[in-house]
Order: structure tokens, then C-alpha cells, then sequence
């Protein structure tokens, strides 16, 4: 792989990701794209390079649902400031089955003896010869709407929580990510208190999370309101100047 398409919302984060492959891979070719119009041509031009997407996955579902058919038989890594249990799902939905966090990178701008550290994810994306695969994707029908994208990668989440999760605990975990009062949802299940609690912090670590708010709030289900890509292109915008992410139906 002598390509590689980096293409990101933050500008520091994909021009970080351009200084290492400089430094570290100079034998390279880095396209940097910094709207969507970009990356599509880049794509197009270059079937055969790799791809790096610097964005939190729940945040841009709308992205990998427009971006599936490109992403097959194409190395796909994503590099995420953090990643939640609900971004595990996406990207499992979208068969992009390498990830990394941004924090694991910092060793790349090290010494050489330091190289070995570098996550498994970034050492199959950059050294090692892609094999061909099959990832477990989803067909999606055309006429789908926002709603049901988002949905289905809910349902995926549902049905395929990790051992020691139960359904049950995981509706609690939904509700009070909702804003349910945690006496309020005792008091319907016929829990104590502090048993709720526990659950909590029991099921949000086998969901690979901590138990923060902001864990709970984003960690668990898909939200339309937490979507920074829009589902449908911009008609008011032209093609040539239309920058992610675009506003439309944002905040």
C-alpha cells in the first residue's frame, strides 16, 4: 500500500496523522481531504489506497452509511479521540474492523526502538499486505431513512451485547442514559438504589466503558441529535465547496 487518504472533521487531527506518515513512512503518498467532494474523488482516484477516518464513529454514521460501498476490499482504519461501546457496533455494522485511539499514537513520534509499541491496528493498516476478507456488513436499502440507519445499528447493538450483559441490564443502562431517575427505575424493577448503581458500573465495564454521565449519555445507543455528518447532501451548497461536516438539520 503506497496511497493512503486521510480525511477527518478536525484539521489538526488529519494534519498530526500527515506529519507521521512524513516522518515515519516518507516512501508514501498522504492525500489529506478536507470536505466530502474531496474524499470521493480521492477515492475514486485511488482504488487502491488506504483510508484513515479521524472521527468518533457515533458521531458520523451518516459518513459510513454513504461511504459503504467504497469501503469494501480497502484497508479502513479509524482513529478516534475515544471509543464507546456504540462506536464498536458501527464499525462492526460497517465491517471497518481496525481502530485505534488517538493517545496510542504518541509513541509513533518517538524513537525508532520505540516502534514496537505501536497498536496492532496501526501495524496491519501501514505494514502488512491486506488479506482478502469478508466483514460481517450490512446491505442497506435505498429508500431508508435517517431513522431507520440509525435503528438498525441500535438493533445490532441490542442483539449483540458481550457475555455477561444481559438485555435486561442493558434496558436499564438505556433508560437512565435517558434521564430516568435512578430511584425511579428502582423503584419500577423493584431494585434498591444502590443495586442500580452496581448494575451501572458492573455493565458499563463489560461494555469495554467507564461510568461516567458522558459514557452513559453517548456510549450506548445512536442519537440523531449527536450526528455531526448530515444524512442527505446539501443542495444550497456547491459540490466543489461543500466542507464537512455539513450543517444541515445541526444545531
Amino acid at each position: 500500500m503506497r496511497n493512503v487518504i486521510i480525511y477527518g472533521i478536525n484539521w489538526t487531527n488529519c494534519y498530526a496523522l500527515q506529519s507521521i506518515f512524513k516522518q515515519k513512512y516518507p516512501e508514501k503518498c498522504v492525500k489529506t481531504c478536507n470536505s466530502l467532494t474531496a474524499l470521493l474523488h480521492s477515492l475514486s482516484d485511488m482504488p487502491d489506497a488506504g483510508l484513515i477516518l479521524a472521527l468518533n464513529p457515533h458521531e458520523h454514521v451518516y459518513l459510513f452509511h454513504a461511504l459503504q460501498a467504497r469501503l469494501q476490499n480497502r484497508k479502513v482504519l479509524v482513529v478516534a479521540d475515544r471509543l464507546y461501546y456504540i462506536d464498536r457496533c458501527v464499525l462492526q455494522y460497517f465491517g471497518v474492523m481496525d481502530y485505534v485511539l488517538k493517545d496510542e499514537l504518541s509513541c509513533a513520534i518517538r524513537s525508532e526502538r520505540e516502534k514496537l509499541r505501536l497498536p496492532e491496528a496501526w501495524l496491519r493498516f501501514c505494514h502488512r499486505p491486506q488479506k482478502k476478507t469478508v466483514a460481517a456488513t450490512y446491505a442497506f436499502n435505498a429508500g431508508e431513512t435517517p431513522e431507520e440507519v440509525l435503528f438498525n445499528i441500535n438493533q445490532y447493538a441490542w442483539w449483540n451485547l458481550p457475555p455477561g450483559v444481559t438485555q435486561a441490564k442493558y434496558a436499564l443502562l438505556i433508560l437512565l442514559s435517558s434521564g430516568h431517575p435512578a430511584i425511579e427505575l428502582a423503584k419500577k424493577f423493584g431494585l434498591g438504589t444502590k443495586t442500580v448503581s452496581i448494575y451501572r458500573k458492573k455493565v458499563m465495564y463489560r461494555l469495554g466503558m467507564d461510568s461516567s454521565l458522558l459514557s452513559l449519555f453517548r456510549g450506548l445507543k445512536l442519537d440523531a441529535h449527536l450526528q455531526r455528518t448530515a444524512f442527505a447532501h446539501n443542495p444550497a451548497v456547491p459540490d466543489d465547496n461543500c466542507a464537512l461536516p455539513i450543517a444541515v438539520g445541526m444545531n
